[in-house]
């Protein structure tokens, strides 16, 4: 199959599964607040609440918020989420930063926390009463993959399925027998298409960095392609990636890796985020 072909192919597949997401990234130019969306650092936190601990009962480390209000107010709001409060992620410091291998949907190393609406009177000093671990501490070394707090811009978005979603293939094959009348006759696609090719298709539909909502990308396999109870979580929710220029490393999962939160879409409509699956790897 020739490349016109396939870009015919990919075409129809981004006409398909074309959505709106937002993409995030570093703004190392401002200093984080309390109530800024930004990954790392010192979390908001509603003193009524209690504060999410792991498995051993150890304080989690927060990895990301995101402030849907203010967000709200610079971008338009996808129907799916809440049109107000905020969403943290939080991990437990160890050293697979909070994943269980053998089920990676219970949230208990690692916890995904909405607040519907934001104190905005809350003193930074309230929270810090709490003994909180956060990124910056100096023993983080091997327990967290980001050690710094960036403030981050949030920008809305067009995102495609890729390469990487385990429902990629069977869109393709779906859309060229309907094109071009051809099937790949029981071969892998990249097998049927050719290493080279195949290439090309990953560069056109990345999904690399940093989302909220989109598409995910792994760095080795999506964990919903060989076990089918993991296919209940249709829906990214966020996207945390690698993230180094040079010498200079910002967030580092593993040796370069990719970590993501997916929901199922309905949960997500519900504002219901008990049910998550949590998976990162590396190369």
């Amino acid at each position: 199959m020739g490349w016109k072909e396939v870009e015919e192919i990919l075409e129809e597949i981004r006409r398909r599964t074309k959505k709106q997401a937002y993409a995030l990234a570093i703004d190392r130019d401002r200093e984080p607040g309390l109530f800024d969306s930004k990954f790392g650092g010192l979390p908001y936190w509603d003193m009524e609440k209690e504060y999410p601990v792991d498995s051993t009962g150890n304080k989690m480390m927060l990895l990301a918020q995101i402030n849907l209000e203010r967000l709200f107010q610079e971008v338009e709001r996808d129907e799916l989420l809440p049109s107000t409060g905020m969403f943290q992620f939080f991990i437990a410091l160890d050293d697979v930063y909070g994943m269980d291998f053998d089920g990676q949907g219970i949230q208990k190393n690692f916890k995904v926390v909405y607040h519907p609406s934001v104190n905005y009177q809350l003193e930074k000093a309230q929270v810090q009463s709490l003994d909180i671990p956060v990124c910056t501490d100096s023993d983080m070394d091997g327990c967290s993959p980001i050690w710094e707090e960036y403030t981050v811009k949030i920008i809305r978005e067009t995102a495609y399925i890729g390469e990487c979603d385990y429902r990629f293939e069977e869109i393709f094959c779906e859309v060229m027998e309907e094109k071009f009348g051809k099937q790949t006759e029981g071969k892998p696609l990249d097998e049927f298409l050719g290493e080279e090719t195949y290439d090309k298709i990953m560069k056109e539909l990345p999904n690399t960095g940093h989302w909220l909502l989109g598409y995910p990308c792994f760095t080795q396999t999506d964990p919903r392609e060989y076990e089918e109870a993991y296919r209940y979580y249709d829906t990214q929710l966020f996207q945390m990636d690698s993230d180094y220029v040079e010498d200079e490393d910002y967030i580092l999962w593993g040796d370069g890796g990719v970590a993501n939160f997916l929901i199922n879409q309905e949960d997500l409509k519900k504002g219901d985020f008990s049910n998550i699956l949590y998976y990162w790897d590396c190369g």
